[in-house]
């Protein structure tokens, strides 16, 4: 794309900022997995999550969030401009105890969205066990978990920045 996703603007504000905005009523913190120039841009200090194995895209983010802390984590992308707080609070809302985590399933593609999900410890254990055996699909390892799998009120919140038009 030759531009930090993140750090697009479509509203007023970029769109790491937005989601901040979005998320903050139904979140206790809020993290960000970026770059260490990302968190001095950002000012956001602390609550940067930095790579401890870079290079493997979303995986890496996810590694380093789960080791931090043994509580389930709401994984949201940053590149998802349709999403809205709706559809973040229908995910929260369908957590269950049975479930290792709760992900839309896109029907039309039979596809989860492992980056718009609550992903339990049991799940976060899981990847981290497929993670050091070299498997960095968040999508197939959560394809091993037991999932709550809900529809979206609307494909177009799937849509993220790489999504072909």
């Amino acid at each position: 794309m030759g531009m930090d996703k993140a750090d697009m603007v479509y509203g007023q504000h970029p769109q790491w900022r937005a989601l901040e905005e979005m998320l903050r009523p139904m979140c206790v913190e809020i993290f960000w997995s970026c770059t260490p120039a990302q968190q001095l841009r950002w000012g956001i200090g602390a609550r940067a999550i930095l790579d401890a194995v870079p290079g493997h895209g979303p995986a890496s983010g996810l590694h380093a969030a789960f080791n931090m802390s043994p509580f389930a984590w709401l994984v949201v992308g940053c590149d998802y401009p349709f999403l809205e707080t709706r559809d973040v609070q229908s995910v929260l809302q369908a957590r269950d105890p049975a479930a290792d985590a709760v992900v839309f399933l896109d029907e039309h593609k039979n596809e989860i969205e492992p980056l718009i999900a609550l992903w339990e410890p049991v799940a976060q254990a899981q990847f981290l066990v497929a993670f050091a055996r070299g498997e960095f699909s968040p999508r197939r390892i959560l394809r091993s978990c037991a999932l709550k799998m809900i529809v979206p009120r609307d494909r177009s919140i799937l849509c993220n920045r790489n999504t072909p038009r």
